[in-house]
């Protein structure tokens, strides 16, 4: 299972000293869809995937709870809710002649 979250700011060496060997990073993974509470770990460098990603496109993955996800291009998704609109219109315009 894989997480998206935050990295800052290394730990300190007071910190450092007490985890396992290895380089850790600091963590932050905020819940969906309130981004202001999650959780703070720490965890080794070697398990981290970097992600080509801007903070804004990981803030509105988190926030939308996966619906907007980065690359995807957002005039094909409102072209694919219209034609979905249109669909619906359509089959309960059909619904509503054949009921009479």
């Amino acid at each position: 299972m894989w997480s998206l979250v935050f990295l800052t700011q290394s730990p300190t060496p007071e910190i450092a000293d007490h985890l396992p060997a290895g380089e850790h990073v600091s963590a932050f993974m905020p819940c969906t869809p309130n981004p202001t509470t999650g959780f703070f770990f720490y965890v080794p460098r070697r398990e981290v995937i970097d992600l080509d990603i801007t903070v804004e496109q990981a803030m509105q993955l988190i926030m939308s709870a996966g619906i907007i996800q980065p690359g995807a291009d957002p005039q094909k998704r409102i072209e694919a809710l219209a034609e979905t609109a249109r669909v619906a219109q359509a089959a309960r315009t059909a619904e509503h002649s054949a009921a009479k």
